[in-house]
């Protein structure tokens, strides 16, 4: 789950509380407000009628009594003499329903059946009628009458109903605005956050110098963009003293190495049968194992260089014309094992490059191609048009690479089979450092191969208006 849900749920989840307990309240303070309403004309009613009553017969105006039993057809009275009992009058549904006695003072809910052929109160055909019954004590010309009293509730139940469903579509409505709006403020929230998230995945080994922009704020997405360029900072540091250490170890071992064989080489021109028992194959192991540690020193080098490198001196470059002369060069070591080598170079290839790297890179090819084919093997280099620019691929047979071990061969100083590469003098740099080359040139370089039959190197260079510096 991602952190802009999750915020989204949060805030969606505090205000839906909020809401559900607003509306509650707000429930119960709307549906207090019709029962006291309908309480209070209750009692007035009961009051009026109570009066009406106990009145003699000489001092009650007929009309206005008259006008009372009309009023009275839409509620259930019951008026009786408190220390007799006895019924002093009743309204029409009180002889059609009967309610329960409620307590002096009390209030209650209670359901009759009233065929609506008898009273039309706007209710369905013999159907239950919901009534709100109160019971009160009044005490007239020293007398107290008990008037129990109640309405029909229908069209309180509708507004009931109609409050509920208003403010449940009131809750589901402020919800689903909710989750929109939240999701907009996390959205807003989090943008630095992607803004730097973006930022730190084009940040590489090779640009090392790019900063996450943290602005002059104080807050907390500013402070981390800082944290992060003041980590960066100290891994720059650490790379660049780990390439200038390398490179000026290598430098240093140069000259010692190459004094040391030339030393050698002078020994090995005289005479060697004067020499002690075993002094001269010694002599050539030791000038093999500081050839080996000199390319190794040089390849370090160049790979050093290499590395530090941002940008190339572009000159337009004629593919087929550099491939043709390493296809000259290698031929001779091609041919001393009877391995056969074809060309198919289209004429016209131009890449803007550097030319001396690009030789270096393609010399690294061919140079594996020729040291791990089989004798009597075969080997083709092509150099085609591509939609891209330029293709150029070198084939060899041999005994080639399995697949587990393909993405690792463009790896520093990662060799397939040790034995081998030391037999061959390999120090498992020569396919970085034409990566790292192709990298340069804004290109890309892809090895296939199948175990125990072929190998596939394949370079593809942009065309000089899509190639772009490192």
């Amino acid at each position: 789950m991602t952190v802009k849900t999750r915020i989204t749920l949060f805030i969606v989840g505090a205000g839906f509380v909020s809401s559900l307990l607003f509306s509650v309240v707000v429930f119960y303070e709307l549906i207090e407000q019709p029962f006291e309403l309908l309480d209070t004309v209750l009692k007035e009613e009961a009051s009026r009628t109570v009066r009406m009553i106990v009145k003699t017969p000489e001092k009650t105006d007929p009309v206005e009594l008259d006008t009372l039993y009309r009023d009275l057809d839409w509620y259930w009275l019951e008026i009786s003499d408190r220390e007799s009992g006895k019924i002093l009058f009743r309204s029409k549904l009180a002889e059609l329903a009967t309610l329960p006695p409620v307590p002096p003072g009390g209030k209650s809910i209670a359901k009759a059946v009233i065929a609506r052929s008898q009273v039309d109160l706007n209710h369905e055909k013999d159907q239950e009628v919901t009534f709100r019954i109160r019971s009160f004590l009044f005490t007239l010309n020293g007398n107290t009458f008990l008037a129990q009293i109640a309405r029909p509730m229908e069209k309180l139940e509708e507004e009931i109903w109609e409050l509920v469903l208003g403010i449940f579509s009131g809750l589901v409505f402020s919800t689903l605005a909710l989750v929109a709006i939240s999701r907009f403020v996390a959205g807003k929230i989090l943008r630095p956050i992607g803004r730097m998230k973006d930022l730190a995945q084009d940040i590489g080994e090779k640009n090392l110098d790019r900063r996450i922009p943290a602005g002059d704020g104080q807050d907390e997405f500013s402070e981390l963009a800082r944290t992060v360029n003041r980590m960066l900072d100290r891994l720059q540091y650490s790379f660049k003293r780990q390439r200038d250490f390398l490179f000026d170890t290598s430098h240093e071992l140069k000259t010692p190495l190459t004094t040391m064989r030339l030393a050698i080489d002078e020994i090995c021109t005289h005479d060697l049968e004067a020499m002690p028992f075993n002094a001269e194959e010694n002599l050539f192991r030791l000038k093999n194992q500081v050839l080996r540690m000199e390319r190794l020193v040089k390849d370090l080098l160049n790979l050093s260089a290499l590395e530090m490198l941002t940008r190339l001196d572009r000159k337009p470059v004629p593919i087929a014309s550099l491939l043709s002369s390493l296809a000259a060069e290698y031929r001779f070591l091609a041919d001393a094992r009877q391995i056969t080598m074809e060309t198919h170079l289209s004429e016209g290839l131009i890449i803007q490059g550097d030319a001396e790297k690009l030789h270096r890179a393609f010399s690294n090819i061919l140079d594996n191609a020729v040291k791990y084919s089989a004798d009597s093997g075969r080997i083709e280099l092509t150099a085609a048009p591509s939609p891209a620019g330029a293709a150029v691929t070198v084939f060899n047979t041999g005994p080639g690479i399995a697949e587990a071990e393909i993405p690792k061969v463009f790896d520093q100083f990662y060799r397939v089979e040790k034995s081998r590469s030391i037999q061959h003098g390999g120090s498992g740099l020569g396919l970085a450092i034409v990566k790292r080359i192709v990298e340069l040139h804004g290109g890309t370089v892809k090895l296939e191969s199948r175990q125990g039959a072929w190998t596939r190197v394949t370079v593809l260079l942009p065309e000089a208006d899509h190639t772009a510096t490192t």
